[in-house]
């Protein structure tokens, strides 16, 4: 198994074309068995200085078809909520292909 493809990494290119539509986001849920350490050196297991990333799921419609995605969002960025607008970039030949940048600067840590 290759952990680029599992990210979803090099596992296919996406020719959008200036095919994009607006998506919107329906579910925000945490990532809740990933946890990114926020402190640069771990002196003891501890909870607290843990955090955990979240996952958007959304849809977006093409030609009247829906369509659902997901997208993990990094702990360094702000995580849309439910029913924020996000850009949907989509293969015209196979609109189940998407691509989209969902996330901007947010929190620092």
């Amino acid at each position: 198994m290759n952990i680029l493809r599992v990210f979803g990494i090099g596992s296919g290119r996406i020719l959008a074309k200036n095919h994009s539509v607006p998506g919107h986001v329906s579910k925000v849920s945490r990532c809740w068995w990933l946890r990114v350490h926020t402190k640069p050196v771990r002196l003891y297991a501890s909870e607290e200085n843990t955090v955990s990333p979240d996952i958007i799921t959304f849809t977006y419609h093409v030609d009247g078809t829906p369509y659902i995605g997901k997208l993990y969002i990094p702990i360094r960025y702000r995580t849309p909520q439910n029913g924020e607008t996000i850009q949907v970039f989509y293969d015209p030949a196979k609109p189940k292909q998407y691509a989209c940048y969902a996330f901007g600067p947010g929190t620092i840590l």
